[in-house]
């Protein structure tokens, strides 16, 4: 198991360097997505992806989507006061395929 310690460390330089979060707090916001969310957003919607503090949620639909862009902002704080300052800086809404 040794030879495979000096590899996580270096995997984990260039995910950092590559924008990606820590895998732990990423799980983090996967797990606790309903309940950081709230309603409605918890069950309409899902983290997709997270790069340089940009969050990407999907959404089932357009109008979720027009609703969450006016709740972007206090759903930041929210993620902010759950997870820690920094993880999520911004949200991008996609509607899923």
């Amino acid at each position: 198991m040794r030879d495979l310690e000096p590899v996580a460390g270096f995997l984990d330089q260039v995910l950092r360097k590559l924008g990606m979060p820590d895998p732990v707090d990423l799980s983090r916001l996967v797990d606790e997505w309903p309940d950081v969310a709230g309603e409605p957003w918890g069950t309409r919607s899902r983290p997709a992806g997270l790069t340089d503090g940009e969050l990407l949620v999907e959404v089932d639909d357009g109008s979720m989507a027009t609703l969450l862009r006016y709740q972007q902002a206090a759903l930041v704080e929210r993620l902010e006061r759950r997870l820690g300052a920094g993880l999520v800086t911004s949200v991008r809404i996609r509607v899923s395929r």
